[in-house]
């Protein structure tokens, strides 16, 4: 008898066909499932990165940008008016006279064909003629009325000490870069410094003194500026933001103000704290871009804005470029993007939801299968047990034996194919024993 494979095998066709209508409705199911969250997760994660963007575009960056230039613009308005004060005071009437007196007595002295150590031998103590105590008293009013200055004093022509109102260290200033720069453009502007005296930081304004009426130069007017407002307004404005920090960067780099070190003495004004040798990519696009605007950098959202140009300070002085500061106003990313990471929460969990139904349906196919496969392989021992006895027996009469007998309690076709079966064993049974009779007659 031949031996079928299991695949060809009626119970093999029985098992193949029931696992097959168990599992596909499943796996149908569960793709459809996992295909439609899948396309929702898609969405909803392009919707976030979409919010986030605008998010960023539109309001944080806007804003922090915003913030930088307003900034910017109290510095600049503060550092225009301080400017306009020197100005004014050296075109005061009292200062052209003073200025115009002192070098006629520092004429008449000999002191212009003196050498300069020669001279501040000669004024090691006192600072100057004292040729006009009204001048002098002058300057003191004018640094009283004001806050942000801690000395004013000016020279005559020659770079001789003329008013002042605290005592300088040398008599001489005409060898001063800071004095032959105001002297050949008008005016100069250092770079922040801290003063130990006075323990601010500040900025020195010179002024050329020049005769409106004659047009000539007659002398030149520095003053000392503090500048502690520039670390006022930072840390104001940081205050304003939640998690925000304030840098104000001078020309070359360097820190004057600082919010998240509280403008530590050590980083500010700094060498080795140089911001333009920074290797930070966004920090290195805020010097290379425009005047005004963001970026994003590591964990973080900068807005920046520079300071005026020329164009400002015009008004007050000519062949001044201005400070060519840069104002960065830093918030986390974190905060910035607070309002939208709800949605973040939503787009985790259904990233959970989709891993979780990947499980869910991996555990039902396999339950399925062992369902289905425990099912077939009942249900085709009962229909191919009963066939493989039916196919014995008729081999078994084919062969000539009617001696076995089948019975089958399945109460279907089976049943009826047995019964047939059984009927035509009997039928052959009789006429094999009528022939065996008849042959034995003869």
């Amino acid at each position: 008898m031949e031996v079928r494979p299991y695949s060809k095998s009626l119970r093999g066709k029985i098992t193949n066909r029931t696992l097959f209508i168990g599992i596909a409705p499943v796996l149908m199911i569960g793709i459809f499932s996992w295909f439609s969250l899948n396309q929702l997760t898609t969405r909803a994660n392009e919707q976030l990165d979409s919010s986030r963007a605008e998010l960023l575009d539109s309001i944080v960056g806007n804003n922090l940008s915003t913030t930088s230039a307003r900034i910017v613009n109290q510095l600049d308005t503060f550092m225009l008016e301080r400017i306009s004060d020197v100005v004014v005071w050296a075109s005061a009437p009292i200062t052209l006279q003073a200025a115009k007196s002192a070098a006629e007595a520092h004429e008449k002295t000999g002191l212009i064909d003196k050498q300069i150590d020669e001279i501040e031998a000669l004024f090691k103590t006192r600072k100057s003629l004292n040729v006009s105590p009204a001048a002098n008293r002058y300057l003191i009013q004018q640094i009283r009325r004001s806050s942000h200055f801690g000395e004013v004093f000016f020279t005559d022509k020659h770079g001789f000490n003329t008013a002042l109102t605290n005592p300088t260290s040398d008599f001489v200033q005409r060898d001063e870069n800071w004095w032959k720069t105001a002297w050949e453009n008008g005016i100069s502007v250092g770079e922040v410094e801290f003063d130990d005296s006075a323990a601010i930081w500040s900025v020195d304004i010179s002024v050329r003194i020049d005769d409106p009426a004659s047009g000539r130069s007659l002398g030149v007017m520095k003053a000392v500026l503090g500048v502690s407002l520039i670390q006022e307004v930072a840390d104001k404005s940081a205050r304003d933001i939640n998690g925000g920090q304030v840098t104000v960067i001078s020309s070359g780099g360097l820190l004057l103000a600082e919010t998240g070190s509280k403008h530590a003495k050590n980083r500010i004004m700094v060498d080795s704290v140089n911001l333009r040798n920074s290797t930070d990519p966004s920090i290195q696009e805020v010097f290379s871009t425009r005047n005004k605007g963001y970026v994003l950098g590591s964990g973080q959202v900068l807005g920046y804005a520079k300071s005026a140009g020329p164009e400002l300070y015009r008004t007050v002085v000519t062949r001044f470029p201005g400070f060519n500061w840069t104002v960065l106003v830093q918030q986390p990313t974190s905060i910035a993007l607070a309002p939208i990471e709800g949605l973040s929460t939503v787009q985790a969990s259904l990233q959970t939801s989709k891993r979780q139904v990947i499980v869910i349906l991996s555990v039902v196919v396999l339950a399925v299968f062992a369902l289905a496969f425990f099912i077939a392989g009942m249900l085709s021992k009962a229909i191919t047990k009963p066939m493989l006895d039916l196919r014995e027996l008729a081999d078994s009469v084919s062969k000539g034996d009617t001696s076995r007998t089948i019975s089958v309690n399945s109460d279907d076709e089976i049943q009826d194919v047995a019964q047939a079966f059984e009927r035509m064993r009997t039928s052959v049974s009789i006429i094999m024993k009528r022939m065996r009779d008849m042959r034995d007659g003869q």
